[in-house]
Parts: structure tokens; sequence; C-alpha cells
């Protein structure tokens, strides 16, 4: 595997763990799959939890939180928010084409 950068690393972080968020993961397992050193996953952990992004398990293993999760429930309402201004302005045209 290629050496990643920090930026990398986080977002292949935060991959791995959505596909293992049943079970989490240790920082061992992490550091294993990434070709990184424990100490390094320690600090992206922390970065994580500083934006409420992981929490851990009841065994101790980290997870991606709510919050994390909650992101695409944002994304998902700036669409529909999206949708509604745009039939309120196809909706506004068509009254005037009439």
């Amino acid at each position: 595997m290629e050496k990643l950068s920090s930026q990398e690393r986080i977002l292949a972080e935060a991959k791995i763990m959505s596909e293992n968020h049943q079970d989490g993961m240790s920082n061992k397992e992490l550091a294993s799959l990434l070709g990184t050193s424990e100490s390094n996953v320690c600090r992206d952990m922390a970065i994580f939890e500083k934006f409420g992004f992981v929490s851990r398990n009841s065994k101790g293993r980290w997870r991606l939180s709510e919050k994390f999760g909650g992101i695409a429930g944002q994304i998902m309402k700036s669409y529909q928010k999206a949708r509604l201004s745009l039939s309120e302005d196809e909706a506004r045209y068509a009254s005037e084409m009439q």
C-alpha cells in the first residue's frame, strides 16, 4: 500500500470505520489496514473525537458517531430545499406563461 498523507489517512479511516461500523475498530486494526503506526491513528482519532465524529462502542472500539452520520442527512435536506425552491420558481414561471 502506498504511503498516505495525514489528510488521506483520515479519509481512509472514515471509510474503513464505515465499513466496520457494527464491530468498531481498534487503533491496532486501523493502523494495520492503513500501513501506519498506532500513534498516528491515535492522533487521528483525537481529531475525529474533537469534532464529535467518533465514539466508542461497548467494547471500547472506535465507530463513526451519529453526528458524523448526520452529515448525510444535512446534504439530503439541502437537496430537498433546492428542489422545493426550483419547484416554486417553476410554478411562478408557469403561471406567467398562461
